[in-house]
């Protein structure tokens, strides 16, 4: 099966948004909970200036594509800036954040090796 998605073409869908992450709002694209798909999930998330992914981890590697904006990367308290056309790997189990310390909208794709992102069990 092949299948051609676009953010345009879930406009429809709304954001996810937790008061966990202040600033912090994701879509799904390619995820079994919304398509016919199957192991690979990838979503798209805009974190707004100030924003904060809090510090956490989960079992599974991760892949961030950085789309717009910038930010400070925090691997297990290395802290790294990262920008626009930026791909982070961030292995499993390794603890990690992102904020958004600029003034434009950080955004980015985010890969995870599961079917959905439901799979996908964070830690703090």
């Amino acid at each position: 099966m092949i299948f051609v998605k676009n953010l345009k073409s879930v406009s429809n869908q709304e954001w996810s948004t937790t008061e966990k992450y202040p600033g912090v709002r994701w879509k799904f694209l390619i995820d079994a909970d919304f398509t016919e798909s199957s192991g690979l999930s990838l979503g798209y998330a805009e974190i707004a200036p100030g924003g904060d992914l809090i510090l956490h981890y989960h079992s599974p590697a991760e892949i961030y594509v950085i789309t717009d904006g910038t930010g400070t990367l925090n691997k297990s308290g290395e802290l790294e800036e990262i920008k626009k056309g930026d791909v982070v790997y961030i292995a499993k189990n390794a603890k990690h954040a992102l904020k958004n310390n600029g003034k434009e909208t950080l955004k980015f794709y985010w890969i995870f090796p599961t079917d959905c992102f439901s799979e996908v069990e964070y830690f703090y």
